[in-house]
């Protein structure tokens, strides 16, 4: 039966190296690992949107204690955002400098191909290599909200393993899903990567935690937890509870629950009264950019994570200039057709909607584009190309 435990009120490092100290018993002087942390956007630390660096921080002293063989801390973030940047600005780069441990955009690995043994939605994945170089790969994520796959935890914190713009492929998919009720392709591709990139361990940030627009755009939770088990799925499931969701709320966890055979109530955490600590997240869904800003108008048609973050930003810094006007409609994402662009003036907004370019229509490039330069082509109502 996996075990769930769950921390709460103390100080973030401390939290961690108590978190790991219940679920790891290898001998760790023969093993290398991972910390495979969340560091998928560049923002401040503690923020909610990165792994908290005090985390981090103890999960390398644990680790340390126990005279690891070899130890490194990465991850390789959304197309368009520098890696190691992204590092630094959330404090984890300085955190390893100050406790001697190497600290790396895993893409700088290199990259090799995995057949998906079983793949649904995929056959083959190119990964960065160090997650399957080491012995043992711990997933840190930090306790976001998602505005596709409903949450990203431990499980979808992996995902930041597929290489350079691999990242992308799983929002890419081409066919039908096999059963739209269960869920989305992006759903069953996640289940996809699990059966080659599962962790061994999970050590959960959820210090400061972000609901709404995540995993990029909500304000910052508050929670004060770490948790941790051996066993990923069964530390998201328990940890979209204490976001106040129901347990079969999120497709890709009840697809991986589903192919792993897990039943809910196999599922033991400690204290057994954690859910005191529930607190109802925000949900993407709640916090919709049409909603909020109804100028310009938005249209979504299946854009990956890095060009949704860049709309976030966009009218984040830039919304109340089209408050009154010029009305625009804001196209983009790969699965855009000519009729989302009928009718007034339109912007396409990133290279997935360049193939739309014609006579009438704006065009912004970028992968993603920058949020500055959507303004600029809105206010042109022409293609820039400088």
């Amino acid at each position: 039966m996996p075990d769930v435990y769950v921390f709460q009120g103390g100080e973030p490092a401390r939290m961690a190296y108590e978190a790991a100290e219940r679920i790891f018993d290898e001998d760790a002087s023969v093993l290398s690992v991972l910390l495979k942390v969340n560091t998928g956007f560049k923002g401040p630390a503690a923020s909610g949107l990165c792994t908290h660096p005090e985390v981090v921080r103890g999960l390398i002293r644990f680790f340390r204690d126990q005279h690891v063989k070899k130890l490194y801390v990465g991850d390789s973030s959304i197309v368009g955002v520098d890696s190691v940047e992204a590092l630094k600005s959330a404090g984890i780069w300085d955190v390893c400098a100050q406790e001697g441990v190497e600290c790396l955009n895993l893409d700088d690995s290199g990259m090799e191909e995995r057949e998906i043994p079983g793949g649904v939605m995929v056959q083959k994945l190119k990964m960065s290599r160090l997650p399957f170089q080491v012995d043992r790969v711990v997933s840190v994520p930090v306790m976001k909200t998602h505005m596709y796959a409903g949450v990203t935890l431990s499980v979808k914190n992996m995902k930041g393993c597929l290489y350079q713009k691999d990242k992308t492929r799983l929002h890419r998919i081409n066919q039908a899903p096999p059963d739209i009720r269960k869920g989305k392709c992006l759903d069953y591709g996640i289940v996809d990567l699990m059966k080659v990139c599962y962790p061994d361990y999970v050590v959960m940030d959820a210090v400061v935690a972000m609901e709404g627009f995540g995993p990029s755009g909500g304000p910052p939770v508050d929670m004060g937890m770490v948790l941790s088990s051996k066993d990923a799925l069964s530390a998201d499931l328990t940890a979209i509870q204490l976001m106040g969701m129901a347990p079969d709320a999120v497709p890709h966890l009840n697809l991986l629950r589903e192919d792993r055979g897990l039943d809910l109530a196999d599922i033991r955490v400690h204290p057994a009264d954690y859910l005191k600590w529930r607190r109802r997240f925000q949900l993407a869904s709640e916090h919709d950019l049409h909603l909020n800003y109804p100028n310009p108008r938005v249209v979504d048609r299946g854009a990956c994570s890095a060009c949704h973050a860049a709309m976030v930003q966009f009218f984040r810094y830039h919304h109340q200039e089209y408050e009154n006007g010029p009305e625009a409609t804001l196209i983009f994402g790969g699965d855009a057709t000519e009729e989302d662009c009928r009718g007034g003036r339109v912007v396409l907004v990133g290279n997935c909607t360049a193939r739309l370019r014609g006579e009438g229509r704006a065009f912004c490039k970028g992968c993603p584009p920058v949020p500055s330069q959507i303004a600029r082509t809105i206010d042109a109502g022409v293609t820039l190309d400088d």
